[in-house]
């Protein structure tokens, strides 16, 4: 299975300058650190009981019969074939057996039989091997969100090249913190333990290593709102790790010592590097800068036109891509939105919410879906294809 790419910058962005007020001024890649503590318990696996097991195990529990021979009589059935269903339950630890001298043993079920007896289907204890993670500077644990094999969690601090979004370089933040000896404990005692990835049916908790990890996050320096944060977990922003900058300073103080240099100077450097020296930089009454370009420089120019509204990064600077005329900036927000036909699981209204925000960050009307269709049968069967898939949920 492919490990998960880091995903690029301009998502984090995008999301960050949509919110209302906010206005993005610079963003660093960082990779946050973390403890993975690999665990070992036994979980109980339901599974279906076989006729004759259930029968036993009724027999013991609702007609408080406690003997091979007794059971075997009320069911007139032969004690040979009780004995070998016997065995099996013994065997994954439901029935105990207590030798006597007249009859055989006497039969009682264990708290599992009982367990199972309860719920009707039969538990079978294996061993069950994961690992938890908790936030290296706080110490708090990471919830259930953050195990998704989509999420890259990195064993180094540094970004494979095959993982990497594009040329971005990641920054480590360190702290000597050590993880709280009782802290898998705690988190094993709290009854909201499955919502951190601890499942309640887990027995008891073993500890069987503890190594550092790394978790790649986008922190963004904004003009009014203070630090936002943002990982794989969603497009959205982080809460969780967001609380942790909140409580702790290395992440603002790694900003603060930041050399800023003068956006417009860097821009025009930009310019010169990547734009063929065409277009200049601006900055907006809002105060957010702009790299304004010609309609020739986007689609068939030097840039794709997905690109138009987009951001770049320099020296941890943020500007956005931009281009003056209407219809240009449109017809990115019809592009943009039917590509986002190919995401699994997207629906019709899913669809028509995120071109209603496309539209408001290139400052264009919302596109209809009737727009949608026709930019559609304009580029091909394929796109009106995707689009006319598309359902929503009941």
């Amino acid at each position: 299975m492919a490990k998960p790419v880091i995903y690029p910058a301009r998502r984090a962005l995008e999301d960050a300058a949509a919110i209302p007020g906010v206005r993005p001024t610079r963003l660093f890649p960082v990779l946050w650190p973390l403890w993975q503590v690999e665990i070992s318990a036994s979980v109980h696996d339901p599974q279906a009981f076989e006729v004759l097991d259930h029968f036993l195990v009724r027999a013991i529990a609702e007609a408080r019969l406690t003997t091979v021979d007794e059971i075997a009589a009320f069911y007139s059935l032969p004690a040979a074939l009780l004995h070998r269903c016997l065995g099996m339950l013994l065997a994954i630890g439901h029935v105990t057996v207590t030798p006597t001298a007249h009859d055989g043993g006497r039969l009682e079920l264990t708290e599992l039989g009982r367990r199972s007896w309860r719920a009707g289907v039969r538990y079978v204890a294996r061993e069950s091997r994961q690992h938890l993670m908790f936030e290296r500077f706080t110490g708090w644990p990471f919830p259930r969100p953050y195990y998704d094999g989509k999420i890259a969690v990195l064993s180094e601090p540094a970004v494979p090249s095959d993982r990497a979004p594009g040329l971005t370089r990641f920054r480590q933040l360190f702290t000597p913190t050590p993880l709280r000896p009782d802290a898998v404990r705690t988190l094993a005692e709290r009854p909201d333990r499955a919502e951190f990835n601890v499942p309640a049916a887990l027995g008891p908790i073993q500890e069987l290593g503890t190594r550092e990890a790394y978790l790649p996050c986008y922190l963004i320096e904004t003009a009014e709102h203070g630090v936002l944060a943002y990982t794989a977990r969603a497009d959205e922003r982080d809460p969780f790790l967001a609380e942790v900058v909140r409580q702790v300073d290395d992440a603002r103080q790694l900003i603060e010592a930041e050399d800023t240099a003068d956006p417009h100077t860097l821009w025009t450097a930009w310019l010169a590097r990547y734009g063929g020296g065409i277009g200049v930089p601006r900055q907006t009454p809002a105060g957010l800068w702009r790299i304004v370009l010609p309609p020739a420089s986007f689609g068939a120019g030097r840039l794709g036109l997905y690109r138009l509204g987009s951001y770049e990064l320099s020296r941890n600077h943020i500007a956005q891509l931009w281009c003056e005329d209407t219809a240009t900036r449109r017809t990115a927000v019809l592009d943009r939105a039917l590509a986002l036909t190919r995401r699994v699981g997207i629906t019709r209204t899913d669809l028509l919410r995120q071109a209603e925000r496309l539209a408001h960050t290139l400052e264009v009307p919302a596109p209809t879906h009737h727009d949608l269709r026709t930019h559609a049968h304009a580029a091909g069967p394929q796109a009106l294809g995707r689009l006319d898939l598309l359902t929503d949920p009941d």
